[in-house]
C-alpha cells in the first residue's frame, strides 16, 4: 500500500521540532557515509521548468526522489519515497509545506553547529514563505533576543515584523534596509529572491554567523567578497550543487579569493570530522541550497507522522 499525503495533512502532522531532529540525524548519518545525495537538475522549457533532486538513506533502507515545476512563478512540489530493499513506492506526497519545513530545519542544525552560544540578536533579510520556518527553527537551537526584518517593500515587511512578533513572541522590527538588518547582528539569514549581495562584510560583527538560504544559480550572489573573504569558515549543505548553484561562491573561486577545497560540508560538521567555527570572533558563512537527501529525510518524517496519525489516503499501488 501506497501513502498520499496532501500538504494540510503534512502541516497537521510534522512539527520542526521533529523535522529539526530528522535533518540533524541525516546530516550526522550522512556525514558518516550512510546517506546519499542526488544534486539538483533543472529542465528549462519556454513555459517553465521541471527540477529533479534525491537521495538515499542506506541506515534506513530508503531511497526517495523530489520533482517540482515553477511554471509563471509557481511553485509545485512532491516528493516519491522508495523501500530499497522491495523497490516499493510508500509514499507520494506533496511537498510545498514539507519544503519550507525542511529548509528552516537545515538552517536550524547550521546554526546550531556554527553558530555562538548564548542569546543572539538575528537579522532576516526576505520575508516571502520560507522567512517564518527560518526563524521558527532557529529560535529552537538559540535563545532569541530580537530579531531585525528587511524586505524591498516597507508594508510587507511591517507587516511580517506585526506577525512574527505575535507569533513567537519576541521582538521583531521592521529594518528600513538591509545594512540595519545586519549590523551588529550576531546571525544573519538571508532568504530574499535577490540577484545581487545583500550583506557586506563590511556590516559584519566578528563572530557572527551568515546563512545564505536563498537563490540556488549560479548568476545569483547573495553576499558580497568582503563576507566571502572575512569569513573563517566557509560551509555549504553540497560541494557539488555549490559550484552551480552557489553564485557569491563560485564568483569567488573564479577570482581567486577562495578555493573549493576550503569549503567544508555541513554533514562533516554535524557528524564531528569538521568543527563549526574555531574562534568565537570567527565569522562563518553557510550557503545552504537544499539537497535530495534533505528531502528524502523529511518526507520518511512524514510518512511515519501521517502513519501515526492515521493521515492521508492509502492505496493499492
Amino acid at each position: 500500500m501506497t501513502l498520499f499525503l496532501k500538504d494540510e495533512d503534512v502541516a497537521q502532522c510534522v512539527t520542526m521540532d521533529a523535522m529539526l531532529e530528522a535533518i540533524e540525524s541525516m546530516q550526522r548519518q550522512y556525514g558518516d557515509g550512510q546517506a546519499h545525495n542526488m544534486t539538483r537538475r533543472k529542465i528549462i522549457a519556454e513555459s517553465g521548468m521541471l527540477a529533479v533532486m534525491g537521495g538515499g538513506l542506506f541506515h534506513q533502507g530508503l531511497l526517495g526522489v523530489k520533482t517540482y515545476t515553477v511554471v509563471k512563478g509557481s511553485y509545485s512540489f512532491q516528493v516519491s519515497l522508495y523501500d530499497a530493499n522491495t523497490g516499493e513506492l510508500l509514499c507520494y506526497t506533496q511537498a510545498n509545506r514539507l519544503g519550507q519545513l525542511r529548509t528552516g530545519a537545515t538552517t536550524g542544525v547550521a546554526v546550531k553547529h556554527l553558530a555562538n552560544p548564548g542569546e543572539a540578536t538575528v537579522g532576516i533579510i526576505g520575508t516571502g514563505g520560507q522567512a517564518p520556518t527560518q526563524l521558527e527553527a532557529v529560535s529552537k537551537v538559540r535563545g532569541i533576543k530580537k530579531i531585525k526584518a528587511f524586505s524591498r517593500t516597507q508594508e510587507r515587511r511591517e507587516e511580517f515584523a506585526r506577525r512574527m512578533t505575535d507569533a513567537m513572541g519576541v521582538e521583531v522590527s521592521a529594518a528600513a534596509t538591509n545594512e540595519e538588518a545586519v549590523r551588529d547582528c550576531d546571525i544573519i539569514v538571508c532568504v530574499a529572491a535577490n540577484m545581487e549581495p545583500v550583506v557586506q562584510g563590511a556590516w559584519l560583527k566578528d563572530g557572527s554567523t551568515v546563512i545564505g538560504a536563498g537563490p540556488t544559480t549560479w548568476r545569483a550572489r547573495e553576499v558580497d567578497e568582503a563576507t566571502i573573504a572575512r569569513a573563517g569558515k566557509l560551509i555549504v549543505d553540497s560541494t557539488e550543487q555549490a559550484t552551480i548553484e552557489a553564485g557569491d561562491l563560485c564568483s569567488a573561486v573564479d577570482k581567486g579569493i577562495i578555493q573549493w577545497s576550503k569549503v567544508h560540508e555541513l554533514r562533516h560538521v554535524v557528524s564531528g570530522a569538521v568543527t563549526g567555527r574555531d574562534s568565537e570572533d570567527q565569522v562563518v558563512y553557510a550557503k545552504i541550497m537544499g539537497t535530495g537527501v534533505a528531502d528524502v529525510a523529511a518526507a520518511k518524517l512524514a510518512y511515519d507522522s501521517a502513519k501515526a496519525n492515521g493521515l492521508g489516503t492509502e492505496m493499492d499501488w
